[in-house]
């Protein structure tokens, strides 16, 4: 089967975007209910999250699903970040090198909590092979206008056409309605000891 055509703007990620992905990721989750909480040293999150967030797309460019959308001026509007079938966050050789990136930022009192939510997401991933949205982020000079649901789109357009289920994890509720209408349905429930409420949803291809 033929993939789609990307829109005009939307390319696959690669390692040269990767700073410039985990600095928009920063921004949009630093507010967000149920990361924000995770992190919370006020003088130091930022840094955290900017560092956190580059070893998570670090992982993710290890396949070649994710995708972003550029700006006319250059630079990053939206990024989406994909896992394809059968692939972790953390790849199984990173693993050691996750734990010591958190205990480093967040030390022995707070790192424990972020683990606790890794373990958590984890237990409630469905088992059926599917693509998994891990991320989704607009730069905050470009909200919005439409990005990220028009870089959703583009995701969705691409597994569609190879008839594969997609999933992810609505961490704030504000966006449920927006998956909703690309036709993602409720799955599971996540609520974090350190704050927050995640809805998941599933997507069969259309």
């Amino acid at each position: 089967m033929t993939e789609p055509q990307l829109p005009e703007g939307v390319r696959p990620a690669t390692a040269e975007d990767a700073d410039e992905m985990a600095r928009i990721l920063s921004a949009a989750f630093l507010p967000d209910p149920v990361w924000g909480p995770l992190f919370p040293d006020p003088d130091r999150r930022e840094a955290q999250t900017r560092t956190y967030w580059r070893f998570m797309v670090d992982e993710a460019l290890r396949h070649p699903d994710s995708l972003v959308l550029e700006g006319e001026a250059g630079g990053l509007r939206a990024v989406s970040v994909w896992l394809p079938p059968g692939a972790d966050e953390v790849a199984e050789d990173a693993h050691d090198a996750y734990e010591t990136m958190v205990m480093d930022l967040l030390g022995p009192e707070a790192a424990p909590a972020m683990f606790r939510s890794g373990a958590q997401f984890g237990t409630v991933r469905p088992t059926e092979p599917h693509a998994y949205l891990t991320l989704l982020a607009v730069a905050p000079d470009a909200r919005g206008g439409g990005y990220g649901m028009a870089l959703l789109r583009a995701g969705l357009e691409r597994y569609d056409a190879a008839g594969v289920p997609t999933y992810l994890e609505s961490s704030n509720p504000a966006n449920d309605a927006r998956y909703e209408r690309l036709g993602y349905a409720p799955y599971a429930v996540v609520e974090p000891d350190s704050g927050g409420r995640a809805q998941t949803y599933w997507r069969d291809p259309a």
